[in-house]
C-alpha cells in the first residue's frame, strides 16, 4: 500500500519528513496525486521530474526570453511507465496488469513497459513482486583524423581489408537518422537502414507510440511515395550513426567513411528522448538483427536517478545483453558543470547541501545509503528554515516541494527536491541532520528543467568525479569517455588554445559510478570530429554552427562523448564480423587489455580514461594472436 505523508518527532523536537515505502518513483507519485486531486502537471513528463505544475504555477515567473511552455491536465486515458520486477515475476505481473486495465508496449526479461491509466497508478504500489515503477525521463544529447594515428584504425583496416563490418548490425537510439543522406545508401542509391522507428511521446497524454518502417518503405520514399517521416530533425543522431558506420559516399575519396563502413543499419528517431524509447530501440534492434550480432548505440545519458545499474533503462542493458548483443553509451560530458555534490553524514552533525537556481523550475536528487537516517530542513536564501511536508511549501524566496522514498530496489533513501525559484542566482540550502550513520556517503545531482542550463548547481568545493551520466554507470554497458584527437575544429584549421590532440576533453565526465563502479571502460575521439550532416536539421541551419559546417553542407565537425561512443561501437562491429559471439564481458576485457597508455593517460584504471584510449589495431589483432 503507498503511505502518505506523515510527521515523525524526534528526541531534539524536529519534524523529519516520513519516507514512503512504495514501489512507485517520484514523478509517478506526483502524477498518482494529481489525479486524485486534479493538479495540473508541468506539460512533459522529464520536465516536471517530479514536481506538479501547481509548484511552478505558484512560484515560479517566467524567465526573460524563454518561450512558454504548454501545461496540460492530469492524462485522461494512459500515461506509458517502467516496471521493474522480481526476477522470474514477469508474467504474473502482465497478467495482473491487464486485470487494471493497462496495456503492455514492451515486455523482456525484469522490465515492463505498460500504458497504464492514471487512476490505476496507485495501485501499481499494491502489486506483488513489483520492486520499482519508474515516470518516463527524457535525457540529454551528449572522421579523419580520428582514424589516424591517435587509434590506429586506418591501419587495422588495411591490415584487415575483408572486415568492414559485413554481416553486423549497427544500431542508433538517437535523435533519428538522415535516410535521404548518401552515407547511408548503396552504390545503386537503395537505402542501407534496414528499419527505421519513429517513438513519439504525446506530452498531453504521457503515451509513447512506436511506428516501424522497412527498407522497402525507405526505398518507396527515396523514389518519392510512401509515408516515411523526416529522418532526424535534429542531426545529433545522423552524425552519429555517420561516425560507427556511415560509408563516406558524399565525401571525396569517402575521406568521412564511418569505422565499420559496410554494416547493416538501424535506427530510432526520438524528438524528446525519452527512457521509453531508448528501451524499446534497444530491444526492436536487437529482435530485427534475427540472429545476427548486433551493436547498439546510445550517445544519450540523464542525471535523475540512482546511479548505480538498477535504474530500468539500465536493467534492460544488463538482461537483454549478451552474445553478439552489446549496447555502447556515451559517458556523459557534465565533468566542467558542477551538477554532482558528495559528502559524508557524521551523526550529531549537520551536513549542508548548497546548490543554486539556474532555473525557473530546478531539481536535486539526493541518494542516502541504507540504513542512514537524517532529519531534513530546506534554507532559503534568506536563511528561512522550513521543515518540508510534502506538499508545495512558500518562502519570500520561492517554493518547494520534498519527496522522500525508501527505493524498493536497491533500499537506499531517496530524496527528490523541487524548487521553484523567484530569483536565478540565488542559493539554497538542504540540510541533513545525521540521526543514524552505518554508510555515511551522500550523493546529489542537480538537473533543471531546461538542461541547458544545468551548469553551476553546486558551487562549493567540487570535481569532476561521478558525473558520469546514465545509463553509462551500467557495468554491461560499454561506457565511454572522450579525447582530442584533433585540436582545430575543422581539417587543416587552426588549433582552438588551450586543446592538444591526446589530452582528455575537458568535458568527459568522469567515473566511478555511485558506488565505486569503474566507469568508464574506454576513451576515444570526441573532439571535433567530422561526420555526416543531416539535410534540414538544426545543426544544419543554425547561425552558430557555420563555422563548423563543410564546403557542400553535407558534413559538419561536432564535439562530445556523443562523438567517441559510435567510434567505439564501429570497432566493436568489426570485432563481432571476426567474432559474432562477443558478450559485453569478452569486449571489455579486450578493450582493456588493447588500450593505449601513455603520458596523457597516466596509470589505468582512472576516472577520466578508464583503461586509456583505443587501439583498433590492437583489438582486431586480438583474435589472431590469442
Amino acid at each position: 500500500m503507498v503511505l502518505i505523508w506523515s510527521h515523525k518527532f524526534f528526541a531534539k523536537g524536529i519534524i523529519m519528513l516520513t519516507k514512503r515505502h512504495t514501489a512507485l518513483d517520484s514523478g509517478l507519485y506526483e502524477l498518482t496525486r494529481a489525479a486524485n486531486e486534479a493538479d495540473l502537471l508541468i506539460g512533459e513528463s522529464f520536465d516536471q521530474s517530479p514536481a506538479t505544475t501547481s509548484l511552478a504555477l505558484e512560484a515560479a515567473p517566467a524567465r526573460r526570453g524563454a518561450a512558454s511552455r504548454p501545461l496540460g491536465v492530469v492524462p485522461k486515458d494512459m500515461v506509458t511507465v517502467k516496471l521493474l520486477t522480481a526476477a522470474g515475476a514477469s508474467d504474473t505481473l502482465a497478467a495482473r496488469l491487464a486485470d487494471l486495465g493497462c496495456q503492455i508496449v514492451s515486455r523482456g526479461p525484469q522490465v515492463l513497459l505498460a500504458n497504464v491509466p492514471p487512476n490505476r497508478l496507485e495501485a501499481l504500489g499494491e502489486l506483488p513482486n513489483l520492486r520499482r515503477a519508474e515516470q518516463s525521463r527524457r535525457l540529454q544529447f551528449r572522421l579523419d583524423e580520428a582514424r589516424g594515428a591517435a587509434t590506429r584504425t586506418d591501419i587495422a583496416l588495411a591490415q584487415h581489408p575483408q572486415i568492414r563490418g559485413q554481416g553486423v548490425v549497427v544500431g542508433v537510439v538517437d535523435s533519428g537518422t538522415d535516410w535521404r543522406h548518401d552515407d547511408f545508401r548503396n552504390a545503386d542509391d537503395s537505402t542501407r537502414i534496414e528499419m527505421f522507428l519513429h517513438a513519439v511521446h504525446d506530452a498531453a497524454t504521457g503515451v509513447d507510440t512506436f511506428t516501424e518502417f522497412s527498407a522497402v518503405d525507405i526505398d518507396a520514399a527515396l523514389g518519392g511515395g510512401g509515408n516515411v517521416p523526416d529522418g532526424d530533425l535534429n542531426g545529433h543522431g545522423t552524425h552519429c550513426a555517420s561516425i560507427a558506420a556511415g560509408n563516406g559516399r558524399a565525401s571525396a575519396a569517402q575521406a568521412f567513411r564511418g569505422v565499420a563502413p559496410e554494416a547493416a543499419l538501424m535506427a530510432v528517431r526520438s524528438d524528446t528522448l525519452h527512457d521509453t524509447h531508448i528501451i524499446e530501440g534497444i530491444r526492436r534492434i536487437f529482435d530485427r538483427a534475427a540472429g545476427r550480432p548486433a551493436v547498439v548505440n546510445l550517445s544519450l545519458g540523464g542525471h535523475m536517478g540512482p546511479h548505480d545499474g538498477t535504474s530500468a533503462l539500465e536493467n534492460v542493458i544488463s538482461r537483454e545483453t549478451g552474445p553478439g548483443r552489446i549496447v555502447v553509451v556515451a559517458a556523459g560530458n557534465e565533468a566542467q558543470d558542477r551538477i554532482h555534490f558528495d559528502g559524508q553524514l557524521v551523526e550529531g552533525q549537520d551536513l549542508d547541501i548548497e546548490f543554486t537556481i539556474r532555473d525557473a523550475v530546478q531539481f536535486i536528487d539526493v541518494w542516502i545509503p541504507r540504513g542512514d537516517e537524517a532529519d531534513i530542513t530546506v534554507i532559503d536564501p534568506d536563511g528561512t528554515e522550513t521543515v518540508p511536508d510534502g506538499s508545495i511549501q512558500n518562502t519570500a524566496a520561492g517554493a518547494f516541494r520534498a519527496d522522500l522514498r525508501e527505493d524498493q530496489f536497491n533500499r537506499d533513501i531517496n530524496l527528490t527536491l523541487a524548487v521553484a525559484g523567484n530569483e536565478l542566482g540565488r542559493r539554497w540550502r538542504l540540510r541533513l541532520d545525521a540521526q543514524v550513520v552505518r554508510q555515511g556517503t551522500v550523493h546529489a545531482w542537480g538537473q533543471t528543467r531546461d538542461f541547458d542550463f544545468s551548469r553551476n548547481i553546486f558551487m562549493a568545493e567540487t570535481s569532476p568525479r561521478f558525473s558520469i551520466g546514465m545509463p553509462a554507470t551500467e557495468e554491461r554497458a560499454i561506457s565511454v569517455a572522450s579525447f582530442i584527437s584533433r585540436a582545430g575544429i575543422l581539417p587543416g584549421g587552426a588549433a582552438v588554445p588551450g586543446l592538444a590532440a591526446g589530452e582528455i576533453s575537458p568535458f568527459s565526465s568522469h567515473g566511478p559510478a555511485r558506488h565505486g563502479t569503474q566507469r568508464p571502460d574506454i576513451a576515444a575521439p570526441g573532439q571535433h570530429i567530422v561526420a555526416a550532416l543531416a539535410a534540414g536539421s538544426s545543426m544544419a541551419t543554425l547561425p552558430q554552427l557555420a563555422p563548423r559546417r563543410l564546403p557542400g553542407n553535407r558534413y559538419i565537425s561536432i564535439q562530445g562523448t556523443s562523438m567517441a561512443t559510435p567510434f567505439v561501437t564501429g570497432a566493436i562491429a568489426l570485432m563481432l564480423q571476426q567474432e559474432p559471439d562477443l558478450a559485453p564481458e569478452d569486449v571489455q576485457l579486450r578493450l582493456r587489455a588493447t588500450a593505449q597508455r601513455d603520458d596523457d593517460t597516466g596509470p589505468v584504471w582512472n576516472e577520466a580514461f578508464g583503461y586509456g584510449k583505443i587501439d583498433v589495431e590492437a583489438l582486431l589483432n586480438y583474435a589472431i594472436v590469442t
